[in-house]
């Protein structure tokens, strides 16, 4: 699998507190200080460095980092982000480092958090230099803001799967129905602001779409307010190198009933169409329109592919 390394410097916690986020995010994952750095960590496939912005200029380490490993990093996609209170500041670093190491997927300026008694007395005496040299007058301030870090490590991860090496399209989709339609019971859940609810249920899959009958139950609260939805198919685990389990995205429609549509699908079961009429309790039938397959297959390594794949579907017309 495709593993990530982050690289941070940080005084006062806000940039490692950053880092440890987006390592969640972006695992398999390590996140190091610059001196905590391994040479087997040049293995890795995908490199995010990040720094704090004190007196205007990056950590020294982290600089010094990068010129001490261009020679790797230039061969590998990396990201860069640091923390201050000046976005332009942080812009205008990151803009000389991306350019130090010639290539960068993506960068970004994430709040920082200034807290004058946490500051030692080098670092006050800096920061009183700086503010009087821009007109700046010195407060404390807290712009750490967890939902734009983690929207971060949402975009980078999004470069990063964009990154793996992809097998074969049509090889990659026979392999998913294949397992979707040996496997009959899955996890879906469904939401509605903080409302959340996953229900283990048997499904039907056909080109494309899966299919859940159900009595009812309180996933029907949330999919005619919120659509979106996510499955998990998976085998038992039993040991690292036979894993095998997906996870779907996709959107959730409630099939009308006496419709021919949902009377196709009585039918795909092996149901009795005037069985279910005649049933004491309306039966209810659940479509997902499939967006998104992650597949993780350790078989696919026996293919020579990536064991993680990824398989967008086609829009249904």
């Amino acid at each position: 699998m495709q593993k990530t390394l982050l690289i941070y410097e940080s005084k006062y916690g806000t940039t490692e507190k950053i880092a440890r986020y987006l390592s969640l995010v972006l695992g398999p994952a390590k996140y190091c200080r610059t001196d905590e750095f391994k040479d087997l960590y040049k293995d890795f496939d995908f490199v995010v460095i990040g720094s704090p912005v004190y007196s205007g200029k990056l950590e020294p380490q982290i600089c010094q980092f990068v010129e001490n490993n261009l020679d790797w990093l230039k061969e590998k996609p990396v990201a860069l982000f640091c923390t201050c209170l000046s976005p332009s500041d942080g812009n205008e670093n990151l803009n000389d480092l991306a350019k130090t190491i010639g290539k960068i997927v993506d960068k970004n300026v994430l709040g920082g958090v200034l807290k004058q008694s946490t500051l030692n007395e080098e670092d006050k005496k800096a920061l009183q230099l700086f503010s009087k040299k821009i007109g700046f007058e010195l407060e404390d301030i807290d712009n750490f803001n967890l939902s734009n870090v983690l929207k971060y490590a949402l975009e980078l991860k999004l470069i990063k799967d964009d990154l793996i090496p992809k097998a074969p399209s049509p090889k990659v989709k026979k392999t998913i129905e294949n397992f979707l339609t040996t496997h009959n019971t899955c996890t879906l859940s469904t939401s509605y602001k903080n409302r959340v609810r996953s229900t283990p249920i048997e499904y039907l899959y056909s080109n494309g779409f899966m299919y859940f009958l159900s009595e009812g139950g309180e996933k029907f609260s949330n999919i005619p307010l919120n659509k979106n939805i996510s499955i998990a198919v998976y085998d038992n685990y039993t040991r690292m190198n036979s894993l095998a389990g997906m996870q779907i995205t996709g959107s959730a429609y409630i099939v009308p009933e006496d419709t021919y549509e949902y009377y196709d699908v009585i039918k795909m079961k092996g149901l009795n169409e005037n069985f279910i009429k005649n049933l004491q309790v309306n039966m209810n039938i659940i479509k997902i329109e499939i967006n998104k397959i992650e597949f993780l297959y350790s078989k696919f390594k026996k293919m020579d592919f990536e064991p993680k794949q990824i398989y967008f579907f086609p829009k249904h017309l």
